[in-house]
């Protein structure tokens, strides 16, 4: 029986199975800027490399996480244009809000059934700051930033520490998250049950063993768990 989930951040409680890169590129076009992905994703990488070393980020609510993260990849680009900066900050911000008041009933619907709840995260320091400024922490038994804890997916012993801390045998857990790589397979090595969150792009599952539920969207985890088995007592 699941007695407890776990949920990845980027990619997840942030949106529904849509990766950061791929927003950006979609309001990068959208603003006609007309950079091939390649250009884009360097820039976006050269951003995730300043986010994971960068001390003002790491006590930052999300408006001041992803200021800098534009900031970060537009003077990389060469492209420091104040348009541009404010299309690509609000464009990215207003739709994670509008999932993030999803996020909220879903979270207090699955604590009223009775489960525990966590987040484990490849975070830039700031994982618990974000989950207070999105309505979550009240909810969550556990908040695991890598950067605080100084464990990174895709090594299994995130998963076990999370374990660890709701004080329970990984078996009765259930990690869910978008990156089939950094949270389905670990999870999966350290014993968890898992829920791979595909998004509504298709996209082939490497390894269908490793899957205990496949979601398209967040919103359909409750249905799921119902069918997979009982709520906790």
């Amino acid at each position: 029986m699941i007695r407890a989930i776990l949920f990845d951040m980027g990619g997840t409680l942030d949106g529904d199975g849509l990766h950061w890169l791929d927003r950006f590129v979609s309001l990068y076009d959208s603003f006609g800027v007309g950079l091939p992905r390649d250009s884009i994703r360097d820039a976006f990488d050269t951003a995730e490399r300043r986010s994971a070393r960068d001390e003002a980020i790491a006590s930052s609510d999300f408006v001041e996480m992803i200021n800098l993260h534009v900031q970060w990849q537009l003077t990389h680009l060469r492209l420091e244009d104040s348009a541009l900066t404010q299309h690509l900050v609000q464009g990215f911000i207003g739709p994670v809000r509008k999932a993030v008041a999803d996020n909220v009933k879903l979270l207090s619907s699955l604590a009223e059934r009775g489960f525990d709840l966590g987040v484990v995260s490849n975070g830039c320091g700031n994982v618990e700051t974000l989950c207070q400024d999105f309505g979550y922490k009240p909810f969550l038994s556990v908040i695991v930033d890598s950067r605080r804890v100084n464990l990174y997916k895709p090594d299994p012993a995130i998963f076990l520490y999370a374990a660890e801390k709701l004080g329970g045998d990984p078996s009765t857990m259930m990690m869910v998250g978008d990156s089939f790589d950094r949270d389905v397979r670990p999870a999966k090595k350290a014993g968890m049950k898992t829920a791979w969150l595909k998004g509504i792009a298709v996209r082939e599952c490497p390894d269908p063993l490793l899957v205990d539920i496949h979601l398209n969207r967040l919103a359909d985890l409750p249905a799921a768990l119902s069918a997979a088995s009982p709520a906790p007592a």
